[in-house]
């Protein structure tokens, strides 16, 4: 090969990477849909949409406090129903704003949540269970109630 040739075949690798890392680096930005403070919400390795953090996160952090409208388990059906909590009766459910609702089970989870009565209304409060790298995806565990009305 001329050297010449080979300088120029160098040349346009060297600028392919340089000008493809930054392009990666914007593409892997865009891959979160949705971001709102120590949350953001894209695609998961799970299924469907998944949760995930924004920042490094401590043991017992409070990630986000989701405001909820406690219904009547009759009000709910169809798809919906694999999105609602347990409200404060049996025969209650907590539809959950925020992101809350796009939280993915795992049986080792990274955040758990509790219910808090305001007085604005009832809110499931989300905290971390452990250090939480930024990046990862959030999970808790929906419970063994959940799987049993699912045939699972």
């Amino acid at each position: 090969m001329e050297p010449n040739l080979i300088f120029i075949v160098l040349l346009l690798l060297t600028t392919g990477l340089l000008a493809g890392i930054p392009i990666g680096m914007h593409l892997k930005k865009r891959a979160l849909v949705c971001k709102r403070g120590r949350v953001a919400i894209g695609a998961s390795s799970i299924s469907g949409r998944g949760a995930f953090s924004t920042e490094h996160i401590r043991d017992g952090d409070i990630i986000e406090r989701c405001p909820a409208i406690e219904v009547d388990d009759r009000d709910i059906g169809g798809e919906l129903l694999n999105y609602v909590f347990y409200g404060s009766e049996e025969s209650s459910r907590l539809v959950v704003m925020g992101y809350g609702m796009l939280f993915n089970h795992s049986s080792v989870p990274n955040v758990a949540y509790y219910l808090e009565q305001t007085a604005l209304g009832p809110e499931l409060v989300i905290y971390a269970l452990r250090n939480i790298r930024k990046g990862e995806e959030l999970f808790y565990n929906y419970g063994d109630d959940w799987w049993k009305t699912r045939g699972r």
